[in-house]
């Protein structure tokens, strides 16, 4: 905003980023207190797609299936970097891929995406902040005559809190009563192992106030809560009548030998070609524990078979299956007596055969 005694427009932040104090208190971007979590920068959607703005439905989709076929973590085993590009590029589609959510990115940007935006307020607050720069560009009083120190924090302020709410503000009487606003809720991420998901796991969350002081919450995330599952801490959030909460998104890191389908688990499991040929149990570790699972006799590599309950549990809902897939190991070359063996066994075998197109 202008400086007392100027005209013209700011040459300052942004509206609604991170730097303008205004947009920041009343709930247009995120508080510079707040939680003390680490995050990447923000990324521009369009780019993370390797997209133009102007890019269609079906060009987005198009990028969207190729990025995630080429970075998934299946494919990239231990690379944190494509680790973090493949959840960019999930991100990114999950907004770009929904006409409203889009639209409301290419016209507000980043601060679309917090939680409890409102793109009538946001507007509001942009058809006030341009009236306000046009009285500032009209001859006359100065319009920051009444405000002290900085201009932003004192009745251009209290004109946005009736705008959006948030904190306490003037009722507009000579008498300075105040009423009572609903604190602001502050978004935030904790990121935990697919283990401690699937177990549940208490982690220390340390908040810090706009007034540098921090505290420090235990949260409890649920067993069986999913990549992306929400959690609210009520009363934890930005101050005020009755106090805002802590939304908390939950991200679940990703593990070397186990994925999620729903409330499935799917893992591979290494079998000798002796344990294959002949079936039998064999002992396989699972998150729940060592069980026994029964070969069939002649299994095939790349065979699924189905453990019943030993996926994700979550209380309250019958538990999801374990689906192992078996990954048939052969000894190592250059042992003959076994080769004469199985040319005497499968002599005349053509497994080929019937394979058309």
């Amino acid at each position: 905003m202008p400086r007392p005694g100027r005209r013209g427009k700011p040459g300052g932040a942004p509206w609604g980023s991170a730097r303008d104090p205004a947009a920041r208190r009343f709930g247009l971007a995120p508080p510079l207190g707040g939680l003390n979590i680490a995050r990447s920068a923000v990324k521009d959607l369009y780019a993370s797609l390797e997209l133009s703005r102007t890019a269609s439905a079906d060009e987005i989709k198009k990028s969207y299936r190729a990025l995630t076929k080429k970075l998934h973590p299946d494919k990239n085993p231990g690379n944190k970097q494509a680790e973090e590009r493949f959840k960019d590029v999930t991100t990114a589609y999950e907004v770009l891929s929904d006409p409203s959510k889009r639209a409301l990115y290419d016209e507000f940007g980043e601060i679309s995406l917090t939680q409890g935006f409102d793109a009538d307020r946001a507007r509001a607050y942009k058809r006030a902040q341009s009236q306000r720069y046009a009285e500032a560009d009209v001859g006359g009083a100065d319009p920051f005559s009444d405000f002290h120190d900085d201009p932003r924090e004192t009745q251009f302020d209290d004109f946005l809190s009736r705008l959006f709410g948030g904190g306490r503000m003037r009722t507009g009487t000579s008498s300075g009563r105040t009423t009572a606003r609903r604190g602001l809720d502050l978004p935030g991420e904790i990121t935990v192992s697919m283990l401690d998901a699937l177990h549940g796991v208490t982690v220390p969350l340390r908040i810090e106030g706009q007034d540098g002081v921090s505290r420090t919450l235990d949260v409890k995330v649920p067993q069986g809560v999913a990549d992306g599952g929400k959690l609210r801490l009520r009363g934890q959030g930005g101050p005020g009548t009755p106090p805002g909460d802590v939304l908390l998104t939950v991200r679940v890191r990703t593990h070397a030998r186990l994925t999620r389908d729903g409330d499935d688990l799917r893992m591979d499991v290494p079998v000798t070609a002796f344990e294959a040929y002949r079936g039998g149990p064999v002992d396989v570790r699972t998150p729940w524990g060592s069980v026994s699972v029964k070969l069939p006799p002649g299994s095939q590599n790349g065979q699924t078979l189905r453990l019943r309950n030993h996926g994700v549990r979550v209380p309250g809902r019958t538990a999801g299956d374990l689906l192992v897939t078996l990954d048939v190991r052969m000894p190592p070359a250059g042992d003959q007596r076994l080769l004469d063996a199985l040319a005497d066994l499968q002599a005349g075998t053509d497994p080929r055969t019937g394979l058309t197109f």
